[in-house]
C-alpha cells in the first residue's frame, strides 16, 4: 500500500493523515509527498494503520505523535498532560513585556513547561520556576525544559520559596457544563488539567488569594481565562487589592489574559 492510497482512503482529514505518515516513517511531510507511490514498509503501514484507528477513536493527534508546536518551538507531550494552545502564547506576551530585568517568574500549573519554555527563549535574563501538582505532568516539563527552569511538584504557590516578580498561570477555567461539550479529543486530556469547577474559576480564585504573599512589592499576576470570565477575574483582581487591572485580547478577539500589579512598598 502507498501513501497516496492511505491518503485518498479518507478515514481522517488529508492534514492528519499526512502528519501520522511523516511521524510512521520518521521523514518530514515534503518527503512524504515525494514518495507518494511507493509502497510503504511493512512495519510503518501496521503502525500508521493503528495510529488512524486511535484518532478515529478520538485521541488528540499531538499524544499520537508526541508532540506539540508551542511559539514555534516543539515540545514533547502525551497521555496525562494538556495539549499546550495557541490562544495561551497571549501570556507568555503579557508575562514578556512586564518581567523586569533579572526578576524572578513563576509559572503555576506549568503542565508540559511550554509557557516556560516560550519565555526563556525570549528572556534569557529571568529566573525561571513551574510548579505542577501532576507527577506525569511533571516528567513532561522536566524534558522540555531540560534545565531552562526549577521545575517543584506542589500545588499552586507553596512549593515557591522566594518572591516573585511575575507569577503566570493557565490554570484549568472549563465550567462544569462546558466539560460535556468540549470535543472528543479534548475529553482525553487530562481532567484535572480542564475542569475549574462549576463556574470554572476555583483554582483562579484560590491563586489570587494567595499570590501577593509570594510577589515582590509592585510585582504582577498574570492569568489566562476563558471566554466571557475576563469581568469575574478583574473583580477577583481588583478586590485583593491588585493595581493597573488590564485585559488582553488573542488573536481571535477573546479576552484571554487578565493581569494586575500589587502596590509597591511605601517609600
Amino acid at each position: 500500500m502507498t501513501a497516496r492510497e492511505i491518503l485518498a482512503a479518507g478515514e481522517l482529514p488529508q492534514r492528519e493523515i499526512l502528519i501520522l505518515l511523516a511521524h510512521a516513517l520518521d521523514v518530514d511531510q515534503a518527503a512524504v509527498y515525494r514518495d507518494l507511490d511507493r509502497p510503504l514498509p511493512a512495519e510503518p503501514l501496521r503502525r500508521i494503520r493503528r495510529q488512524i484507528a486511535r484518532r478515529r477513536e478520538g485521541w488528540p493527534l499531538q499524544y499520537l505523535t508526541g508532540q506539540a508546536w508551542f511559539w514555534s518551538r516543539p515540545l514533547q507531550v502525551g497521555r496525562g498532560v494538556l495539549v499546550p494552545r495557541p490562544e495561551t502564547e497571549t501570556l507568555v506576551e503579557a508575562a514578556c513585556r512586564r518581567a523586569p530585568s533579572g526578576g524572578r517568574l513563576a509559572d503555576i500549573g506549568t503542565g508540559s513547561g511550554a509557557i516556560l519554555a516560550a519565555i526563556a527563549a525570549e528572556r534569557p535574563d529571568l529566573r525561571l520556576v513551574g510548579v505542577e501538582r501532576s507527577a506525569v505532568a511533571l516528567r513532561f516539563a522536566e524534558q522540555n525544559l531540560d534545565g531552562l527552569a526549577q521545575v517543584l511538584q506542589g500545588d499552586l504557590c507553596a512549593p515557591l520559596e522566594e518572591p516573585q516578580s511575575v507569577i503566570v498561570a493557565n490554570l484549568p477555567y472549563v465550567t462544569a457544563d462546558e466539560m460535556e461539550a468540549l470535543p472528543r479529543d479534548v475529553q482525553r486530556e487530562p481532567r484535572m488539567a480542564l475542569l475549574g469547577g462549576k463556574d470554572g474559576l476555583a483554582l483562579i480564585r484560590r491563586l489570587v488569594q494567595d499570590a501577593p504573599s509570594h510577589l515582590v512589592p509592585g510585582g504582577w499576576l498574570l492569568l489566562e481565562v476563558g471566554r466571557g470570565q475576563s469581568d469575574a477575574v478583574a473583580q477577583l483582581l481588583e478586590r485583593r487589592g491588585f493595581l493597573d487591572i488590564f485585559r488582553q485580547e488573542d488573536l481571535w478577539g477573546v479576552e484571554r489574559v487578565v493581569g494586575g500589579r500589587l502596590p509597591c512598598a511605601p517609600s
